[in-house]
């Protein structure tokens, strides 16, 4: 099995809900970290799902605000990640490790 660090996603929010990656096949992923930066003076909610459930729903990042989530969370093949934001002055940064056979 091969055991690759990477960075799964990184961007800035969108309004609509997004899809910023899919597990290839032959694949499993583990999300490990998410950040979330606010280059803006007012608060922004960010909702971000893993296969289509909320692991931050909605949460509000003050003004020139950081989130961040130490996580380890195990994504099939086929499963995505799906990002919101409620303006687009939040940028994020998804990194996990993703295994092969």
């Amino acid at each position: 099995m091969a055991n690759t660090p990477k960075r799964l996603s990184r961007g800035s929010t969108s309004t609509t809900l997004t899809n910023v990656y899919s597990v290839p096949t032959g694949a499993t992923t583990i999300v490990t970290n998410i950040v979330v930066a606010n280059s803006g003076t007012s608060a922004a909610t960010v909702l971000i799902q893993l296969n289509g459930l909320a692991i931050i729903p909605n949460t509000s990042i003050p003004g020139n605000g950081i989130f961040t989530l130490d996580i380890a969370q195990v994504m099939d093949a086929g499963n995505t990640v799906h990002v919101q934001g409620s303006s687009t002055t939040c940028n994020y940064f998804i990194s996990g490790v993703e295994v092969t056979a």
